[in-house]
Formats: structure tokens, C-alpha cells, sequence
């Protein structure tokens, strides 16, 4: 039964009220190291909705806490609280005022979506984070957030105009700056409101002197509430950024009283935002970094000082196990190619200006001035987009690369935010290192040089007592240093349940006195983020793994050996799999990239890559009820994934929810039925060989009156849904008869993957294949399998799909013998034998035929340029829209594809960043909203506009998609090559 609590916000709330015992578990943990269930969760779609949940939670006594993305380092976004999430609806741009450069906004506006919108006017929002793409402003706010380019446009609070906000007993306070008459007036009031201007400035005045002795003279300190900021004669000895000073000219009345000064960074222990007025500074119009490769960390950091002179925008540091990681990530590998052997530092300083001319003189006056510069080993300058940005996307990756390193040991994040002066930050880094080393700690060192705010990371195992043992040592005596270098213990990460408790002994008991003050004055009955800023919590309570953390060993379908192997929980592999996702959030990016195209689409954490593997993690340790895994409420996680293998790539610790979620399905059925729809989806090749034989009859039955209705009831096939055309005369039948080339065999022989999609729907492009491969000098063998066994496997039909790549794998590794290649038009197909083959028969053979399997067009490009076929192609002066299939682009890349399509002279191949398609197999059919939603985000609008030339796209779905959406019909890239072929070269 529902409790009164949860009745009431349902009767009251417009938007989600989430109380079952997996979605409390989604929102028990953010990106730190801490787990703490929240007794509900609100996703308010308005300001009512917020301030009925407020109220409602006042009335039940019960804590409120104000979430945004989650991406918290610190544990700020996590409590039992009544949870108000943000980012699904209240995350609209209320207003930009491009000539005075200002914003409204909404707190689940997402960094990188405001500054979407704000380039066309040419500005931007200051405060850079690197997880731009899924932080939200309101969480920004909370946390006082700064990022790579505080050098010059300092923190958050330096941007903060205006603050409405709901205090936890309901009152709504407008914070902004306010005359002394505006301010008397408010302090007459015999209200809320009017005690909090009343009392404030006499807790700041009581502590002036406390505050001018303890608060540290750095740009970037946010532990503790700002009450620096209330204090005038304190600012003229503080560094300011430039940023923040040509905005204090502009707007004079900055210097005023303003209350949004303590809800910044004040963690959502004071009071709710539901809307903000931001600053807007203009958008440089060039940009120019130089990567500097240093022998020691030591020699990196001693050079900072000597490059402020230069004013840079930014300095950044990477250590060795960043550059390392990077290597090893899918996505991340090609970014930091031109790194030479493996340095121990790196620093990529940024200039910005409004001039090409105007950075390339700052990176010329950079490598002058560090030309003999003990240490530095190569000085590479960027100033071309594409290598810039590739060298700052692995910057803005760091964090969560870490995490993905081999091991129980991880490097988390406890002390990972410290800030002294720049000219201090070697020697406080060298002792730092001698804490560790003193215990046998390894520590990743990286993060913002320019401002002496370094992320150090010990890498410790949680689940041991001798490793949280070393994790309360370290943080005492860290924050003993700090107290030493007059520093901060949080220079943007902020204080949460990691440091808070050293609060009392960084500031001195004056000071913490007046944090509590503060907190009662604004909190009361303390109901808001409990636990944050004054707290003596432990660092090692509340911990996601402790030494009470169990897993329990299932057996599953699939091979977790690597992932048992790589966390160091041998019998846990599938544990093992869901608990690399460190909570970064990386999946729960909107704007860019495949993953995850189910949030895109639906904006809930469960619909997530981090979602779904918290779910899986939380049931296979024992944290939900037992009949979790395998519960409809599990399958209602999974049912969304797409299975486009997106995280495998873009997650920096290379989650890959496809292989959980067909693990999960196999372990579902073995306690449930599989619908009808489901068996007959996994039977697509025998259906496509029957709709082949009886066609145009099976065309024709498909498409009578009714027909639509009675597949949607019988199959859950959706009736919007147009069903591919099976044809009669199918490729093989067309290649048992066909003529091969006279050239063919000359440079070799390949096989073909006749996969059961093309050969019987589109028979017209392995027909393609085959005369491209033919005309390049190769004899074509077919594969001839009944089907690559992926409709199995994704339905999680194991028992039959392990059965047949079974049979499969014997086949091919007996035609490919001697290395001939296996090569494949449609990706999903050919890359179930390099993806998937492996994990469900882990044998020599799989991981054979694994080695010799390419998509088609990308091993066509490769040979044509090592010269060993020569295929001639007709101009062709248009622009082709390229769409890659998700798992191309996930497993192997697209680069092949386009490689390919530059065989044709004139050509300009653009390709779109559409992420999914929407449709992938089957789900578009059983889908049909959320895959059209996908399809809309880029794909469609960007079919509909390009009239310049034909769109193409690799994947079977992504065609039929593009046809249902927009009406395209696209061409796969192979079929475009066959058609220019020169007409001498065509047989």
C-alpha cells in the first residue's frame, strides 16, 4: 500500500512521483563513492509541482533534496530525501537577453544545451565543466561549479544574477542585488524572509575578522558557505578572474548585497532553485592549444607559473594513467595519438582570442618561453579544430577513464579536489604523493594546473577494512596539508559526504559556528540535503562498496571471464560487468554521440546506460528483492536498450549493456514465457526465407485491410509500422546463376556474409557486392549460413542462438582458412561475429573468425590503398549524407565507410551525428513512439533538409527507419560504389 506520503504527491504532483524500490535504488548513488536510498523520488514539471512537493514534505517532516544530472563527486546528490529530480522537464531556456547578456533559465538546463543556444548570439556561459554535456545549471549552482578555464572566467557564483528559490518550509525568496533601501525594506518584513535579512549580515559581522584570517586568498575555494562574498574589504585582496571583472564593470550593483551569494555552492542544504538569471560573456571566436609532454609531474606543475604569464584560457594536466587509459578506450584511443612513449605528465594549455593570428603568436610566445625548460620533452601546438577538440574531449574524460583501470583498486574520489596557489602546487603535490606513498597507494594526479586545483585519485579497494582504513588516513591528513598551505579542500567538487567534516577543523570553530547558524537561519528543521557542509560524517559512511558488499555468483549464458578477471571478483563476472559503471553519467548526454538513445528519447534514469547497470548491480547484490533479476519491473529497465552498443564506445569505462541486457533476458526466460512476437523476431531468417518463396503472395497478405491490426495483436508488431518487402528472386538465386567477372580470382577469393536481411529484402545490394568484389580482382564465396544468429541472441533465446553460432563458427573458420577475409554489407550481422561470437563461444575458433571479419566497404577502402585492387569510378558532383549504423560506429568506426565513398571523384560525403536510427532490428516495430522520437532528434530533420545528393546508410534498419520517417530511400554505400563504377569496369 501506498504511504500517505506517496499519496499525497501523486494527488498534488502534474509530473513523476517514483516510489517503487528499483527507481529509489537508481537515485541511491550519483558519481561518487557513496549509496544512500532516498525515500521517494519527484520529477516536477513545474514550479507548483516543486512547491507542492516542498510543502507536502515539510508537512510529513520528511528532507528534501535538489537533484539535477547526478554527477556529484562528492555524494551531494544523494540522501533520504525526498529526491526532486529536474532534468526531465524543468529544463527549458525561459529567456535570453542577448544585448545585455543575460539568461533565464529553468535548473535542468544542461550546460552544453545553454550553450547551444546561446552560440548563435555569440555568447556563452563562463564556468566550463567537463561533464558539460549532462550537468545541469542548477547542480552548477549548488556546487559552485568552476571548470578548465576558471583562469579567466572564475566559478559559478561569478555568474549568478538572480535566484528564485523555495526554502524548505515553503517561503519563495527572489535573490538579487538590492539597495541599502530595498534591503531595509525586506528586513522589516515579519517573515521568513525578513529574519534571514535581518539575522545574515549579523552572523558575517560577528565572524568579519575570522573570515579575512581563514578564508584562503585563492580563486578557487568552495568548501563552506560563502560568507567571504559578504564581506567587501575581503574581495580586493582575493585573485579575481577576467572575466569576472569586466562583468563587475559592465554591472555596477554586483557589488551589492545579494542573498544568491550563499545559495551558491551551498549544495542544496539551504533552500530549492527553480529558476536562475545568468550571466552571458561573449564566445571567443578562436581557439589554440598546445600539448606540452613533460619526463615528471614535478617539472609540469613548476612551469605553470611562467606560462601565466602568457594569459592562457586554460592549462590542464593529464598524468601517465590518463594517456594509458586512452589508449585503450574505443573511443578515446585516436585523441592523444600523437603522444610519444609514455610521459608522466602533460599539459594542454588553451589561449582564446578574437583572432587566429592573435593565438598563434600566444602558442609561438609559449614554446619561447619554455624552449629550455628542464623536463619538457615535446611542445605540440594545435590550432586545427578536429585535433584541438580531440585533445580537450580526453581532458573533459579523465574522471571517468580512470575508473575503467583493471582491478579492485580504483581511483576514487574522496581527496580529488584540492586548491592551493599555482605557485605552490608541485611542493603541495610532492607531499601529497608522500602520503601515499608511505602506505603503498598509487594516485592518479591530473585537473586544473592554472588554478592549483588538482584531482588526485588513491586507488583504493572500498570493500576492504584495510583500504578504508588508508581512506580516513589520507583524508586527515590531506586536510592537514591543506590547513598547511592555507589551501581549500575543495577547489569545485565541493564538500558533500566526502569532506564535510573537516569543515570544523579547516575554518575553526568560529566559523563552523556561524555555518550553522546559516543553515539554521535558512533550514531550521534541518529538511534540506541533510548530511552536506556542517556534518561530522564519516568519509567512509554510506559507502556504495563497504566491507559488508556481497555479490551473488550466478551462472550465466554468457562469457564474463574478462570482466571477472578485470575487476578482480573471479565467479562475478556479471556483477563484475554492471559495477564498471562508475556513475560519471556520461550516457545521460542529450546532444551528440549514440549513447544512449533511449534517454534521448525519454529523459528517465532507468532508461540510461547507468541506470540499467544499477539496476542489474543492485539486484545481483542482494539489494533488491530476490526475485529481482528476472521481475517484470527489471524487464521494463531493460525492454528500452536498443542494444546499439553505444556505451561500449562512448563510455569511458566501456560499459556494454547490449551484452547485460541479453544476459538478463536469458536469465528472464528461463523463469517466463517468450511472447509469440519474441519467437518469431528470433526466427527472422527462416521468415524472410518463407516471405521470399511466397512472395509477391506474402507482399500482398501483408498489406491487406486488417492485416496490421491482426501482426500488432498477434506479434506486438506496431500497425504504423511498414513491413519489409520480400523478394522472389533472392540473391542467391541471382548469384547461382550470375556470370562472375573475368577478372575475378586474380588478387584472391573472400567470403561473403549473405546475410538473411539484404538477401531476401534487398537482394540488389550484396548483387552490388558482388560486382564491386568481382571487378577488384576476387573470386566471391558465400557463407551460406542460415542466419548470423543476432535475432536469437537479442530476443535472449540463448539455448537456439548459442546452437547456431556454434554451427556457424565451424563453418567459417573452415571457408576462411588460410586468413581469407569475411566480409559482411550489413554491420549488425557482420559484427555479431566480432562482437558477439566470442562471448558466447569462447573458443580459439570464434576469436579466428572474429580476426578475419571486416565490413565490406571499409576493406574494399584499405585495399585500393595499399594498392592491392584497382577499381575506377565515375565523378559524381554531389554531397551524400552518410548515417553509420550505431554499432559500426560503436565497434570499428565509420571511417572505413567514408574511406570507401572518397573512392568517387567529386564526391563530398557529409556525415550526420545522429546517433541511433531509432529502429535497430526489431525494436522499431515493438517501439514505434520511442523509435520515431530517436529518429527525430537528428536523423529525420537532417534527411528531410540535404536535397544535394543521395543519403546513405550501411544498416538495414537505419534504411527502413529513414523510409518510414521521412520517406528517404536510402542507398547503402555499396550500391552507390556499384552504380559509378566506370562503365568499362561494369559486368
Amino acid at each position: 500500500m501506498p504511504s500517505p506520503l506517496e499519496t499525497e504527491l501523486r494527488q498534488q504532483i502534474a509530473g513523476d512521483v517514483l516510489f517503487d524500490d528499483v527507481s529509489r535504488g537508481l537515485y541511491s548513488t550519483d558519481a561518487s563513492i557513496y549509496q544512500i536510498p532516498p525515500i521517494g523520488v519527484v520529477l516536477p514539471k513545474s514550479k507548483a509541482d516543486v512547491r507542492a512537493a516542498v510543502q507536502i514534505a515539510a508537512a510529513h517532516g520528511v528532507p528534501i533534496l535538489p537533484r539535477g544530472g547526478g554527477t556529484s563527486l562528492s555524494g551531494q546528490t544523494v540522501a533520504a530525501a525526498i529526491v526532486i529530480d529536474f532534468s526531465k522537464y524543468m529544463n527549458r531556456i525561459l529567456e535570453i537577453d542577448a544585448e545585455r547578456g543575460l539568461v533565464r533559465i529553468e535548473p535542468g538546463v544542461v550546460l552544453d544545451q545553454l550553450n547551444t543556444a546561446l552560440k548563435p548570439h555569440g555568447l556563452q556561459f563562463g564556468p566550463d565543466v567537463s561533464t558539460s554535456n549532462r550537468a545541469a545549471l542548477g547542480g552548477m549552482i549548488g556546487n559552485n561549479s568552476a571548470g578548465s578555464r576558471s583562469v579567466r572566467h572564475g566559478k559559478t557564483i561569478d555568474h549568478v544574477r538572480e535566484l528564485h528559490v523555495l526554502l524548505a518550509d515553503g517561503t519563495e525568496l527572489q535573490c538579487k542585488p538590492l539597495s541599502a533601501d530595498a534591503i531595509a525594506q525586506r528586513q522589516s518584513l515579519e517573515t521568513t524572509e525578513g529574519e534571514i535579512y535581518r539575522r545574515l549580515p549579523a552572523i558575517v559581522d560577528a565572524v568579519r575578522d575570522e573570515i579575512i584570517a581563514r578564508y584562503p586568498r585563492i580563486l578557487r575555494r568552495v568548501s563552506g558557505y560563502n560568507l567571504d562574498a559578504f564581506v567587501p574589504e575581503l574581495q580586493t585582496e582575493l585573485p579575481i578572474a577576467a572575466t569576472s571583472a569586466e562583468l563587475n564593470a559592465q554591472w555596477p550593483d554586483r557589488g551589492a548585497f545579494n542573498l544568491a551569494k550563499i545559495i551558491v555552492g551551498a549544495e542544496g542544504t539551504l533552500g530549492t532553485i527553480t529558476e536562475a538569471v545568468l550571466h552571458a560573456v561573449p564566445l571567443p571566436q578562436q581557439r589554440g592549444v598546445a600539448c606540452l609532454q613533460f619526463r615528471t609531474i614535478d617539472a609540469a606543475l613548476k612551469s605553470v607559473t611562467t606560462i601565466l604569464k602568457t594569459e592562457p584560457s586554460a592549462i590542464e594536466m593529464l598524468d601517465k594513467y590518463i594517456i594509458e587509459l586512452s589508449r585503450t578506450n574505443l573511443e578515446y584511443r585516436r585523441y592523444l595519438d600523437f603522444v610519444e612513449g609514455t610521459p608522466e605528465a602533460l599539459l594542454i594549455v588553451e589561449y582564446s582570442g578574437e583572432t587566429l593570428e592573435f593565438v598563434q603568436d600566444k602558442l609561438e610566445q609559449l614554446e619561447q618561453i619554455l624552449a629550455d625548460w628542464e623536463g619538457l620533452e615535446k611542445y605540440i601546438p594545435a590550432v586545427d579544430p578536429a585535433q584541438r577538440d580531440r585533445i580537450w574531449n580526453c581532458r573533459k574524460a579523465s574522471a571517468p577513464l580512470l575508473l575503467s583501470i583493471p582491478g579492485a583498486r580504483k581511483p576514487i574520489a574522496f581527496v580529488e579536489d584540492p586548491a592551493v596557489a599555482p605557485g605552490q602546487a608541485a611542493e603541495f603535490a610532492r607531499r601529497f604523493r608522500e602520503i601515499l606513498d608511505r602506505r603503498g597507494v598509487a594516485g592518479s594526479f591530473y585537473g586544473h594546473a592554472s588554478v592549483g586545483c588538482l584531482h588526485i585519485r588513491p586507488m583504493l579497494d572500498t570493500k576492504t577494512a584495510e583500504d578504508l582504513t588508508a581512506l580516513k588516513e589520507i583524508s586527515d591528513e590531506v586536510a592537514a596539508l591543506i590547513g598547511e598551505f592555507h589551501g581549500s579542500m575543495s577547489g569545485e567538487h565541493g564538500d558533500g559526504l566526502a569532506r564535510s567534516y573537516h569543515n570544523r577543523d579547516l575554518f575553526g570553530e568560529k566559523l563552523y559556528a556561524a555555518f550553522e547558524e546559516v543553515k539554521g537561519l535558512f533550514d531550521p528543521r534541518g529538511l534540506m540535503n541533510p548530511g552536506k557542509v556542517v556534518s561530522d560524517v564519516s568519509p567512509v559512511e554510506n559507502l556504495r562498496y563497504g566491507t559488508q558488499y556481497r555479490g551473488r555468483e550466478i551462472k550465466t549464458f554468457l562469457d564474463f571471464s574478462g570482466e571477472a578477471a578485470s575487476a578482480g571478483a573471479t565467479g562475478n563476472g556479471f556483477l563484475a560487468a554492471t559495477e564498471m559503471c562508475n556513475g560519471s553519467g556520461v550516457c545521460r548526454k542529450t546532444n551528440t554521440g549514440t549513447m544512449c538513445p533511449s534517454f534521448m528519447a525519454t529523459r528517465d534514469e532507468e532508461h540510461s546506460t547507468r541506470g540499467r547497470a544499477n539496476a542489474l548491480r543492485l539486484a545481483l547484490s542482494g539489494q533488491l528483492p530476490d526475485d529481482a533479476l528476472t521481475s517484470q519491473r527489471m524487464y521494463d529497465v531493460m525492454d528500452l536498450c536498443l542494444m546499439c552498443k553505444g556505451c561500449k564506445a562512448e563510455c569511458p569505462s566501456n560499459v556494454d549493456v547490449a551484452k547485460l541486457k541479453v544476459e538478463f533476458l536469458a536469465q528472464y526466460y528461463q523463469t517466463h514465457r517468450p511472447s509469440l512476437g519474441t519467437v518469431v523476431m528470433a526466427h527472422t531468417g527462416r521468415l524472410n526465407r518463407i516471405g521470399s518463396a511466397l512472395a509477391p503472395v506474402s507482399n500482398w497478405l501483408a498489406r491487406l485491410p486488417g492485416a496490421a491490426y491482426l501482426t500488432e495483436k498477434l506479434f506486438g508488431v506496431d500497425r504504423r509500422r511498414q513491413l519489409p518487402t520480400f523478394q522472389h528472386d533472392h540473391f542467391g538465386r541471382w548469384f547461382s546463376r550470375h556470370t562472375p567477372h573475368p577478372g575475378a580470382g586474380q588478387n584472391g577469393k573472400v567470403i561473403l556474409l549473405d546475410d538473411c536481411l539484404t538477401s531476401f529484402c534487398e537482394p540488389n545490394i550484396n548483387r552490388a557486392a558482388v560486382q564491386l568484389l568481382e571487378r577488384a580482382g576476387y573470386t566471391v564465396e558465400l557463407a551460406g549460413l542460415h542466419c548470423c544468429g543476432r535475432p536469437y541472441f537479442s530476443k535472449g533465446l540463448i539455448a537456439q542462438g548459442k546452437s547456431l553460432v556454434e554451427q556457424n563458427i565451424a563453418t567459417l573458420d573452415e571457408l576462411s582458412s588460410s586468413d581469407v577475409p569475411i566480409l559482411g554489407c550489413e554491420p549488425s550481422c557482420l559484427l555479431s561475429l566480432v562482437d558477439e561470437y566470442p562471448d558466447l563461444v569462447p573458443t580459439e575458433a570464434a576469436q579466428r573468425v572474429r580476426s578475419r571479419s571486416f565490413t565490406l566497404d571499409a576493406w574494399l577502402a584499405e585495399q585500393s590503398a595499399a594498392g592491392r585492387c584497382d577499381l575506377k569510378f565515375d565523378p559524381l558532383d554531389q554531397s551524400a549524407l552518410l548515417h553509420g549504423h550505431c554499432q559500426q560506429k560503436a565497434l570499428v568506426g565509420t571511417s572505413g565507410t567514408v574511406d570507401a565513398l572518397k573512392l568517387i571523384p567529386q564526391l563530398n560525403v557529409t556525415e550526420v551525428n545522429s546517433g541511433c536510427c531509432g529502429m535497430a532490428g526489431s525494436f522499431g516495430y515493438e517501439h514505434y513512439d520511442v523509435s520515431m522520437a530517436i529518429g527525430e532528434r537528428v536523423l529525420f530533420p537532417a534527411a528531410k533538409a540535404h536535397t544535394a545528393g543521395p543519403v546513405l546508410a550501411p544498416g538495414f534498419s537505419c534504411r527502413h527507419q529513414l523510409a518510414d520517417g521521412t520517406g528517404t530511400q536510402a542507398l547503402h554505400p555499396i550500391e552507390l560504389l556499384a552504380q559509378q563504377l566506370t562503365p568499362n569496369d561494369q559486368h
